[in-house]
């Protein structure tokens, strides 16, 4: 892959955005409100990663 490509790939991922449905189950899986300040799917899938991994450490 070249620099372009790297770069077109990069902002595809930047740029994506999960359904309003997923949002919506990512936000209140982790006890937040859909309040419109985190669309971002890299995001979301930060959040979603971390609320399953603190209900593994606490559930265990």
């Amino acid at each position: 892959m070249d620099a372009e490509a790297v770069s077109k790939l990069n902002a595809s991922i930047v740029g994506y955005n999960h359904s309003d449905d997923v949002r919506k189950e990512i936000l209140s899986a982790c006890g937040l409100e859909d309040d419109g300040s985190i669309l971002d799917a890299v995001n979301l899938n930060n959040l979603d990663d971390w609320q399953a991994f603190h209900a593994d450490v606490i559930v265990g």
